[in-house]
This record gives C-alpha cells, sequence and structure tokens, in this order.
C-alpha cells in the first residue's frame, strides 16, 4: 500500500497567493477597464483560478517527463524548500529562469482567459438599464464628460500585464520574507 504524501505548506501558499493577487488584479481591472467592483473581481477571481489551475496541470503532465534525480530535487524543493546537495548556484539559476517563464506563460493565458471571458459575455444578452434622467438630459458641459467616460479606449493587454505584474510583485515580496525568515535566524536543532 502506498502512502499518501501532500505538500500541506504549498497548498497554503498556492491559497494566499490567490488571496493576495485577486484583490490586486480585481483593483487594477477596475481602474484600468472601467470595470465594476463586482465585474472586476469576478474576471480576477475567474482568471487566476484558470491561471493556477492549467499551471497545475501542466506540472503534473511534465512531472511524468522528469528524469529520476531532477524529481528527488524537486521534491525536496518542495517539501524542505532547498534543492539536495551542493550545487545551490546552479538551481537558483534554473529556478529564476524557470519563475521568468512562468510569468511570462501566465500572462499570456490570463489575455486568452480575458479574451474568452469577453467574448462568452458578449454573446450573453445585454440588459439595458438607463435611468430616466439620463434619457431625459441633453447633451451639454455638464454631460459631456460623462459621455466620453462610458466609452473609454480599453487597453485589455496593458491592463492584463500591469495587474499581473502588481500581484506577481506583492507574492514575490511575500517569497522574499518568507525566505528572509528561514535564512537569516539560526535554525533550532
Amino acid at each position: 500500500m502506498r502512502e499518501i504524501v501532500l505538500p500541506i505548506e504549498m497548498v497554503l501558499f498556492q491559497v494566499l497567493f490567490l488571496m493576495v493577487a485577486i484583490p490586486v488584479e480585481a483593483r487594477v481591472f477596475h481602474r484600468k477597464l472601467k470595470l465594476t467592483r463586482k465585474t472586476s473581481i469576478e474576471y480576477a477571481i475567474s482568471l487566476n483560478l484558470f491561471v493556477t489551475g492549467v499551471g497545475w496541470l501542466i506540472f503534473f503532465a511534465l512531472e511524468n517527463f522528469l528524469t529520476k534525480p531532477l524529481k528527488n530535487q524537486m521534491i525536496s524543493y518542495i517539501f524542505f524548500d532547498r534543492p539536495m546537495g551542493s550545487l545551490q548556484a546552479e538551481w537558483n539559476s534554473i529556478i529564476i529562469s524557470v519563475g521568468i517563464a512562468i510569468f511570462f506563460s501566465s500572462f499570456l493565458l490570463k489575455w486568452i482567459g480575458m479574451e474568452l471571458l469577453k467574448t462568452l459575455l458578449e454573446d450573453s444578452p445585454k440588459q439595458l438599464t438607463l435611468k430616466p434622467m439620463q434619457v431625459k438630459k441633453r447633451p451639454g458641459l455638464i454631460n459631456r464628460k460623462a459621455q466620453k467616460s462610458l466609452t473609454p479606449k480599453k487597453n485589455i493587454p496593458f491592463a492584463v500585464l500591469l495587474a499581473h505584474a502588481y500581484s506577481n510583485s506583492i507574492i514575490l515580496l511575500l517569497l522574499f520574507v518568507r525566505f528572509l525568515q528561514f535564512n537569516s535566524f539560526p535554525q533550532a536543532l
């Protein structure tokens, strides 16, 4: 009978990263794409869960093709936060390279996900709810600003990149604080 070992720490950090990334990205979507707060939160949740799910599927698919020493290194890094052996500098450069690749591939996935969401939601029946006061008002100086803000030029790829960069910067800061916590104080034996 095989024993099941769960990387609880990794799962908890994934949840923490999602809890950090969703509000940050929702704020950027709200400000840059002029979405409502509710819609921007829904978009951020959808995109982050989509990217996380695809990321885990890719991880498990690629894990089957790794060599035994590379699998051991990965397991050591996941469970003990450090690679086995004395090749720390080599593994750090590999981890940084993989991190950069993950950043850009997850940005691409979020951009594709945003376009899919936009396409799927455009096909749904639109509900037009205009207040009676908006219909009766004639265009003038007072309403000109409101008319311009209703149809802003939206740069979706830039907004997704900005949101993704902000959330990943905060996640990187959290990882750095965690690194300092474990490496600056002497470990009790």
